[in-house]
C-alpha cells in the first residue's frame, strides 16, 4: 500500500507517462512546475482484510485547506493508476469532500476570565485538532478532551458526544471513542460549547 500511496502522490496533472513506464519525463520542468503539477497533496492506501481490494483516499489543497480533486483531475488520476497497478489488484479510489465533524462539550471555566474569550480559544482548539489530524488519521474523543484541558481558564471538560457525516450522506454517525473519516479528513460542523462558570 505504501508504494501505491507514493505513486499517487507523484501523479502530475495534464502530463503523460513515458511510454511503457510508470514515470514522467520532467526534463525542462522547474521544481516549481513539478510541484504545481503534483495536485494530489494527500494520499493514503489501505488493503481490505482479504487483500483483494486496495482503497486509495486522496485530497488536494487550496489555501492550506484540504479539498477534493476536481472531476477532470480524478479521471486523469484513475487512468494513471490503471497504467501501473498490478494485474488483479482492484482499486477503490476515494475522492470526496470532507466528513463533517460535530460535537457538544460542557466547558467549566475560571470565572475570573471572560467566558467568550475561553470559548473562542476552545473553538479554535477543536478546529485545529480536527483539521490537523494526519490524512486518514484516527480522531479520538480523548485526544480532543486532552487538547481542550491544556487551555488557560479551562477547569473541567465534560464531553457530551460527537457525530460525523460523510459527504453526500444524511445519516449522522455517533463517534464511539474513535473514528477515521471516510474522506480521510474532516471539516468543522456544529460545535456546541456550553460555557459554565466553575465555582470550586
Amino acid at each position: 500500500p505504501k508504494w501505491y500511496r507514493d505513486k499517487v502522490l507523484a501523479f502530475m496533472k495534464d502530463k503523460i507517462l513515458v511510454a511503457d513506464t510508470d514515470y514522467y519525463d520532467t526534463a525542462g520542468m522547474s521544481d516549481a512546475d513539478i510541484e504545481a503539477a503534483r495536485v494530489v497533496k494527500y494520499a493514503a492506501a489501505t488493503e481490505s482484510s482479504d487483500a483483494s481490494l486496495l482503497t486509495i483516499k486522496v485530497a488536494g489543497e487550496n489555501g492550506g485547506v484540504r479539498q477534493r480533486l476536481d472531476g477532470e483531475t480524478e479521471t486523469q488520476l484513475a487512468a494513471y493508476i490503471a497504467e501501473f497497478k498490478d494485474a488483479g489488484v482492484r482499486i477503490n479510489l476515494v475522492n470526496i469532500d470532507a466528513d463533517t465533524f460535530n460535537c457538544e462539550v460542557d466547558i467549566y471555566y475560571d470565572p475570573m476570565l471572560l467566558p467568550e474569550e475561553v470559548e473562542g480559544a476552545c473553538r479554535e482548539t477543536v478546529r485545529a485538532y480536527i483539521e490537523n489530524l494526519p490524512f486518514n488519521g484516527e480522531y479520538t474523543n480523548m485526544a480532543l478532551v486532552d487538547a481542550l484541558q491544556t487551555l488557560d481558564g479551562v477547569r473541567i471538560v465534560e464531553f457530551r458526544g460527537a457525530t460525523t457525516v460523510a459527504a453526500g450522506e444524511e445519516v449522522l454517525v455517533t463517534i464511539d471513542a474513535r473514528c477515521i473519516p471516510a474522506a480521510g479528513y474532516f471539516e468543522m460542523g456544529d460545535v456546541v460549547l456550553n460555557m459554565k462558570a466553575y465555582n470550586g
